[in-house]
């Protein structure tokens, strides 16, 4: 799950540390395949309420991708039963999802989306919503996207920030803190996944510079 190291502060997955009970928790990225299903996997396999998980996949776009298994998929995998998963939509073309939508002569509505979260969380599930690409990655056709959801759902929430640690790290997951600090819905925690095979030296220091520049946000590792 982690790596061994002095500058090393693993994850805490377990006793659902990252999922206060009574909130909608929201796993976002700072860009797409920065690991936000790697967390959720994790998430759901450390959870010590599993049965109450209702995991929500708000928009799944590259269905259609060679070889690609979809979240929703990856999801069942790790023993949810296929009723505690709940997709809101999903697009073949792997673009953002405005785009993906548009092309195929669809919109996403964010009423859907909000009411069908806002449902799980009052009927006392645990509710765990995965966005899409980045935290400005367009959803909905006036161009807003995972922060306009947010502010819709009007629930307690708790929000994950996922990014990686490599190198190219530091502008854009800076960037991501602050926007969502801005906008009033700061993270509870940056979460850093290694990705597999990669080796560099930025991968070791910039978790560290990342808590310097970050403090008192947690920030943690995990593979």
């Amino acid at each position: 799950m982690s790596r061994k190291g002095s500058s090393m502060r693993s994850a805490p997955f377990s006793g659902d540390s990252l999922h206060p009970e009574g909130t909608v928790l929201f796993v976002v990225g700072t860009d797409t395949e920065v690991g936000k299903t790697r967390l959720v996997e994790e998430l759901i396999r450390f959870s010590s309420e599993r049965s109450r998980l209702k995991v929500v996949k708000a928009v799944q776009t590259g269905v259609d991708s060679p070889g690609e298994t979809p979240d929703s998929g990856r999801y069942l995998r790790t023993g949810l039963a296929p009723e505690q998963v709940w997709e809101g939509y999903r697009f073949a073309r792997p673009l953002d999802p405005m785009t993906a939508a548009r092309l195929e002569g669809r919109r996403i509505d964010p009423e859907l989306l909000s009411d069908r979260i806002r449902r799980f969380h009052d009927e006392g599930l645990r509710v765990v919503v995965e966005g899409a690409g980045g935290i400005l990655s367009p959803f909905f056709p006036d161009g807003t996207g995972i922060l306009s959801l947010m502010r819709h759902i009007d629930r307690p929430m708790t929000i994950l920030l996922v990014s990686h640690p490599h190198l190219g790290t530091l502008s854009s997951t800076l960037a991501a803190v602050r926007i969502l600090g801005e906008e009033g819905l700061p993270p509870r925690a940056l979460l850093l996944c290694h990705r597999p095979g990669v080796r560099d030296d930025a991968a070791t220091e910039n978790p560290q510079t990342l808590r310097s520049l970050l403090s008192p946000l947690p920030v943690y590792e995990f593979a």
